[in-house]
């Protein structure tokens, strides 16, 4: 019989790892412009890890695009159309040891997650509590390792997902003004 998961203390689990990630990444990259830091997750949150979005990052990946392409599109358009994709900046995954003892317990819950039906409310508590934790798990970052500062944006990315869940997660985990610039990029 598959058991219920424990969710005790999954929050400062994923806290801890961002912050350790986010020490060692600044760490090698002080002078980067970093304008979102987004946990990448799997769909089912089977686990996670973070992508780090960097002006710098941003402008040499698109420059590296504008390269390969065939088309007549200007370097800034491809900054436009690359700013939120968290699987093309340079920074994808990088350090994802940090988040293995997180990822390791996420992946335990999976035979729980594979018994339930996506129609069992179950299903629905389990991923709304998964969700929570990520979104307290980036508040509790912003205000202990970032000091409470605004930027850079901080949100959930599950890299398929709409434009309008990707916005809910960036309204759940920033201030009216960061997303109102999200809204206008």
């Amino acid at each position: 019989m598959v058991t219920t998961p424990t969710y005790s203390d999954l929050r400062g689990e994923i806290t801890e790892a961002l912050r350790s990630h986010y020490r060692r990444w600044i760490g090698e990259h002080p002078e980067d412009d970093v304008y979102a830091y987004v946990i990448y997750a799997t769909g089912l949150v089977s686990a996670i890890g973070v992508s780090v979005l960097t002006e710098q990052g941003l402008q040499k990946v698109a420059a590296q695009y504008r390269g390969k392409a065939k088309c007549p599109q200007s370097i800034e358009w491809f900054e436009r159309d690359l700013r939120w994709s968290v699987a093309d900046t340079p920074y994808c995954g990088d350090f994802q040891e940090c988040f293995d003892h997180v990822n390791d317990r996420l992946q335990s819950m999976m035979p729980y997650v594979d018994s339930l039906d996506v129609e069992d409310s179950a299903f629905s508590e389990h991923i709304d509590r998964l969700y929570a934790a990520l979104i307290d798990s980036l508040s509790q970052f912003r205000r202990t390792e970032l000091n409470g500062a605004i930027r850079p944006m901080l949100y959930v990315d599950f890299g398929d997902m709409s434009d309008e869940e990707r916005l809910w997660f960036i309204q759940q985990c920033n201030t009216p003004g960061l997303v109102e610039e999200y809204r206008l990029s």
